[in-house]
């Protein structure tokens, strides 16, 4: 959270304070877009400036969805497997009460491949009415998951649109300084071009 905050801070102190000189490329490493806004370039400022708002929406709603799945589905195990409280619950804990009709049946099997650390207490008891609920729960937090997973891809591609806006305003910040210059020397048939960048 202290981090959007730090963000926010550092958008409004560049947008609303003193004009500083920065360059282009630092302009669209923090905000994709404004480096070619600097350089006049509207269109593909919009471009960036879009995919990076489109991108923001669907990583926050992918974020809300997979958070609101999962109060669901911990209110959904309360009422139909018996849980007791959702506070102090790991993921691999929702994980195996998918996986498993009751705690008595998870333990069992856990005993048999000797796999002593991961057997559950008293305090963690479920015990799901029927395998359709059990089903039904897995179902949600398999959902969950994957709108959980589907956000950080997003903020993976987020990432890669303020890189390839560097990329960008870097190209167009170096087309901006290429000079052509015509050189025409006393041979009849010569003509040279100098360019220099």
């Amino acid at each position: 959270m202290y981090k959007k905050v730090i963000f926010i801070m550092l958008c409004l102190s560049l947008s609303k304070g003193q004009n500083y000189k920065m360059s282009p490329i630092l302009k669209s490493i923090l905000v994709p877009g404004w480096g070619e806004k600097t350089l006049q370039d509207n269109k593909r400022s919009r471009f960036f400036s879009n995919i990076e708002l489109s991108l923001w929406t669907a990583c926050i709603g992918s974020y809300t969805f997979s958070y609101h799945q999962m109060l669901q589905y911990e209110s959904f195990a309360v009422e139909h497997a018996g849980i007791l409280g959702t506070e102090d619950k790991n993921h691999k804990y929702w994980v195996d009460i998918g996986n498993y009709i009751d705690i008595d049946n998870h333990n069992s099997e856990h005993l048999r491949w000797r796999y002593l650390n991961e057997l559950y207490g008293e305090s963690e008891q479920w015990s799901w009415d029927t395998r359709t609920n059990m089903k039904k729960f897995e179902t949600m937090r398999i959902r969950s998951d994957y709108f959980a997973k589907a956000s950080e891809y997003i903020i993976g591609a987020i990432v890669l649109n303020h890189i390839v806006s560097a990329i960008d305003a870097l190209y167009l910040l170096r087309l901006n300084n290429i000079t052509f210059i015509p050189i025409i020397t006393n041979e009849v048939n010569e003509i040279s071009l100098h360019i220099t960048f």
